[in-house]
């Protein structure tokens, strides 16, 4: 895009709302703003500058050509609502293709209130990300997520990966005697140690008493514990051990999937939650023996099920307190509908009496049935966070059950979950710049863009005839990922500093021939 003369830049309104991306703005008054410059104040001029719109369904920037995110739609349902209200952070994504065919871009992806891309990491080719989070290891705040291959069986085989807040990479895990991890689950716990689910086993096994083939094989799920810092194993669960096969809803199959673990949850007394998605059922297990302490659904449920508070083939179980128990309630399997909507499920649980009913049930007006993954997340304020796995978006409720707004992946796309999560960074890297000449007009557009930033506001921006001889020329706002700021013709080269809201310099880019 070319523009003749940047004092004559219009910004329009959408311009504007959709470049502040949701973060704060560099104040400037007065077309003046302050540049802090070897401790001296010197007035530079504001530098019109605005971000395009992501064509498609595709983001594609001049300054990182190498990042393709999928865009991911935001609307609101109710007038004025903004995704995560006043609740601060950004929405954590994992997309991935629906089919295992897909050509595009997959990886962790962060977005803003406006969907606009934070942060977004492609991963290479066949690999995909599930279980993608904010969390902290060794008392920093850390993300982590796994990334792998998803094989036909829907099973994935692969390895946790741990980036600080520069988004160094500071560990990967690894299942331990042999195995590998799977995409199922994956937790880090404040002891430094990753919790997750491995490839199932096959074990052969008579199943004709519960109407099978008499020598058959059944996938036996497996948990592990690894510390995260040496790999050592600390503990390891078989499912096979603890749950018998006769509860299983799953259909006959060859091999028999029966248990399909699908969340762990370390609880406040060390004990573990684990969801279950072919048994209807989530259990609490004993940390030290492996035993099953409790059993909430399904055909051996512990407890009293009021009036809708069955779930089925479900994932992302999650105690909140003693008393309070979140679900996505899937309602299908894929080939099998159970339910004729999938509900994203509040349970008041009571321990002691063994009940367990329905709080709240979050369902959209489109009655989503997700055929496979999902979540719900409790945020601060008390709203609630769905996400509807392989539908491909994430919904904002009130706590009463008012869908406030709705985050979408391009069709085809999925998220294995759609959290609201705060997150704060630095990248080590520098900014990334780049330049387009319209020869026409004699103008030059710089695009700059810094992968990952989340606390600067603007744009320092220095240009001269050579490039060692830079100066400033004034400061542009920052809009959206990536900032679009014309320059007049006479620069040769340029470069780009982020600044903060105080006018402290942060990093600066290379310099770029323009």
């Amino acid at each position: 895009m070319a523009v003749s003369d940047p004092a004559r830049v219009a910004l329009t309104r959408r311009q504007l709302l959709h470049g502040a991306g949701g973060l704060a703005v560099l104040a400037v008054g007065g077309g003046v703003a302050a540049e802090v410059l070897g401790g001296s104040h010197r007035p530079l001029p504001e530098i019109r500058s605005f971000a395009d719109e992501a064509d498609g369904q595709v983001h594609a920037f001049q300054s990182q050509p190498n990042l393709r995110p999928p865009a991911v739609t935001i609307t609101p349902v109710v007038k004025g609502e903004r995704l995560g209200g006043e609740d601060p952070g950004f929405l954590f994504l994992g997309p991935g293709p629906v089919s295992l065919s897909g050509s595009e871009q997959y990886g962790p992806l962060i977005v803003d209130r406006n969907g606009t891309p934070v942060w977004f990491r492609p991963l290479a080719k066949g690999l995909q990300a599930t279980n993608f989070t904010a969390a902290q290891y060794r008392g920093e705040p850390v993300l982590v997520w796994w990334e792998g291959k998803i094989l036909q069986s829907g099973y994935g085989q692969g390895e946790a990966v741990i980036v600080n807040r520069s988004y160094q990479e500071i560990a990967r895990v690894r299942a331990a005697g042999g195995r590998s991890m799977d995409l199922h689950a994956l937790t880090v716990t404040p002891q430094g140690t990753a919790l997750f689910t491995c490839y199932p086993e096959s074990v052969p096994m008579d199943l004709s008493s519960i109407n099978g083939p008499k020598n058959d094989q059944v996938l036996g799920s497996i948990i592990q514990e690894v510390d995260i810092a040496t790999g050592r194993l600390l503990f390891e669960w078989h499912g096979l051990e603890q749950i018998p096969v006769n509860v299983s809803e799953e259909p006959m199959s060859a091999p028999y999937d029966y248990l399909h673990v699908n969340s762990i949850q370390q609880l406040s007394d060390g004990n573990l939650l684990v969801s279950a998605r072919h048994t209807w059922a989530i259990y609490k297990l004993e940390r030290s023996t492996g035993k099953v302490i409790w059993t909430l659904g399904g055909k051996g449920s512990d407890f009293r099920m009021g009036k809708n508070a069955q779930f089925f083939w479900q994932h992302d179980a999650t105690q909140v307190n003693d008393s309070v128990l979140t679900v996505f309630d899937n309602g299908t399997n894929g080939p099998i509908d159970s339910e004729k909507q999938g509900r994203g499920l509040v349970l008041d649980v009571d321990e002691t009496r063994r009940t367990a009913t329905v709080r709240h049930a979050y369902t959209t007006p489109q009655h989503l049935l997700a055929g496979a993954m999902g979540s719900v997340q409790i945020l601060p304020s008390g709203r609630v966070m769905v996400g509807w796995g392989v539908q491909s978006h994430t919904s904002e409720f009130t706590a009463d059950g008012e869908l406030l707004v709705d985050a979408a992946l391009p069709a085809g796309i999925y998220s294995y979950r759609g959290l609201w999560l705060p997150w704060g960074a630095v990248p080590h890297h520098k900014p990334a710049v780049a330049a387009k000449r319209d020869r026409t007009s004699g103008t030059t557009t710089v695009y700059a863009s810094w992968n990952g930033a989340t606390s600067f506001t603007g744009w320092q921006v220095e240009a001269g005839a050579k490039h060692d001889q830079l100066r400033p020329l004034g400061i542009a706002r920052r809009h959206g990922f990536e900032t679009a700021i014309p320059l007049r013709f006479e620069h040769r080269f340029a470069a780009v500093t982020a600044i903060d809201r105080f006018g402290k310099r942060l990093k600066r880019s290379p310099v770029i021939r323009v």
